[in-house]
């Protein structure tokens, strides 16, 4: 029954909503930290000076969105709509985060469904 409950339901749901709330999170970051770079450029960590290292390709924007989100600096964001879409943002991390620890569960921990 549970392993039956665990292979047709919980692991499909898991997968799917740590995939689509991935690649939502990427999208939503990139949409609040350009806004942010471009109004409030001094809650974003300050980048490196090296012309060989491209800080926005290797996703350094998620990690600035989610620093700001933990510092409490968001509250500084004056538009009602972009607080609430940072608020999104970040409870799409969220769903993101709680999906991929229920999957490493799953796979870490087995005996207790099968």
């Amino acid at each position: 029954m549970i392993r039956l409950f665990v292979l047709d339901y919980l692991l499909p749901i898991l997968v799917s909503a740590g995939l689509s709330s991935f690649l939502l999170f990427i999208l939503f970051a990139r949409l609040v930290y350009d806004h942010l770079a471009t109004h409030y450029h001094d809650m974003l960590s300050p980048r490196p000076t090296n012309g060989l290292h491209d800080s926005d390709a290797n996703g350094v924007f998620m990690s600035d969105v989610w620093q700001a989100g933990r510092s409490g600096e968001w509250r500084r964001i004056d538009s009602t709509f972009w607080r609430g879409f940072f608020l999104l943002t970040m409870t799409t991390g969220g769903i993101m985060l709680i999906s991929l620890f229920g999957l490493a569960a799953i796979f870490l921990f087995p005996r207790w469904w099968r």
